[in-house]
């Protein structure tokens, strides 16, 4: 069997869905050894990235055509160029790691069979997301596309009920398949490196807070930085860590430009998960008040490092974490009052606890198996 697959975002491997292509597929091929995977590009990956799939995956760079518009340039690639070539390979299915199935209906008469990922439904809910008339009918032509697919799979219920409501998509045809994280946040660094990092940024092990994700608005890490400075008012010592930054210029990363010279706020910018995974480790908790999300995957990466856990009150994060996080509001001075709570080391201890037990749900080996099962009955 041969199956080609989009994994475009393995150029983006410190995205959501940068990581989900690459844990997901290195694990697949390993479960599924008798199958071909060809994995096309628009340009190189990390060699460090290309060394961790098995022999039965080819890489193939299909570099974009050089039109003046960088979304002109995506939108060839993804439903001319990719396409095309999956049809010269003859590959049994088309598997496409994020929306960018083809938009034609000849595609689905005469092509593979075809497997999209719809991780959330965000851009075609927010409008936000949709600026211009080409952004708009790019997203209009993605939302029709999926409905078109032979399957669809997802990363929570949440989604999955985003999905159907959204894209008019058949629930049978919808299958969850959770996250999981890279191994690197499942093993413990080593103390001279961890002592390395937080020397970098000045920090104490359990004396700082920490936000990793990105920055458009949804992300809510406006208001995080403003109750961290009414949690401040009283602990002056007690720094609050922003790792991440913005994926591109524009109004919807607007926020992130609001949080220069304020106070006691790191911002280390995009790390990489080994750097990471000490900070996650060594934090007091790791914070995140995002307003909607399909997943979530920092929340993981948290729990699989040890770390006690603030998180928004959203049904997606209470569906991820269950009972392993403190659940906050956005008003009533909650954020503030668990950020206080997080102090106490007893407390904090007990919800450590719960993060390493939260990990242990969540496995690649298990969900590579399921998605394999489903790609070779289609």
């Amino acid at each position: 069997m041969k199956i080609g697959v989009n994994a475009r975002l393995l150029t983006k491997p410190f995205t959501g869905i940068g990581q989900y292509t690459r844990n997901l597929l290195a694990e697949l091929a390993r479960d599924d050894a008798e199958t071909q995977y060809i994995l096309v590009v628009p340009e190189e990956i990390p060699h460090k990235l290309v060394g961790e799939f098995p022999k039965n995956v080819e890489i193939k760079i299909l570099r974009e055509k050089k039109f003046p518009s960088g979304g002109m340039r995506k939108t060839w690639w993804e439903q001319i160029q990719v396409p095309e070539f999956f049809m010269r390979e003859k590959v049994d299915v088309a598997f496409f790691t994020y929306p960018s199935n083809p938009w034609t209906s000849d595609w689905y008469r005469q092509g593979p069979k075809t497997a999209v990922t719809v991780h959330d439904c965000i851009p075609w809910m927010n409008k936000s997301y949709r600026k211009g008339i080409l952004s708009k009918l790019y997203h209009s032509q993605t939302r029709k596309a999926v409905a078109k697919a032979d399957l669809v799979l997802t990363v929570s219920g949440s989604s999955k009920k985003d999905i159907e409501k959204v894209c008019k998509v058949d629930a049978a045809k919808i299958e969850v398949v959770y996250n999981d994280v890279s191994p690197v946040y499942k093993e413990d660094p080593h103390q001279a490196f961890v002592t390395e990092v937080l020397g970098r940024y000045s920090l104490k092990s359990e004396k700082y807070f920490l936000y990793v994700g990105g920055y458009d608005e949804r992300k809510n890490v406006n208001h995080l930085v403003e109750e961290y400075l009414k949690f401040a008012e009283n602990h002056k010592g007690t720094p609050l860590v922003l790792a991440g930054g913005k994926l591109f210029n524009g109004k919807l990363y607007k926020s992130f430009d609001k949080l220069n010279n304020l106070g006691n706020i790191v911002k280390t910018g995009f790390l990489g998960e080994e750097e990471l995974a000490c900070l996650y480790r060594n934090s007091l908790a790791f914070v995140n008040l995002s307003q909607h999300e399909g997943f979530n995957l920092t929340i993981l990466e948290a729990a699989n490092s040890g770390a006690a856990m603030i998180l928004s009150n959203i049904p997606v994060h209470r569906e991820v974490a269950e009972d392993s996080a403190m659940f906050v509001g956005f008003g009533g001075g909650e954020v503030v009052k668990a950020m206080e709570q997080m102090l106490n080391e007893k407390k904090r201890s007990e919800w450590q606890r719960k993060a390493e037990e939260l990990s242990k749900k969540y496995s690649w080996k298990k969900y590579a198996h399921i998605v394999k099962d489903m790609l070779h009955s289609l």
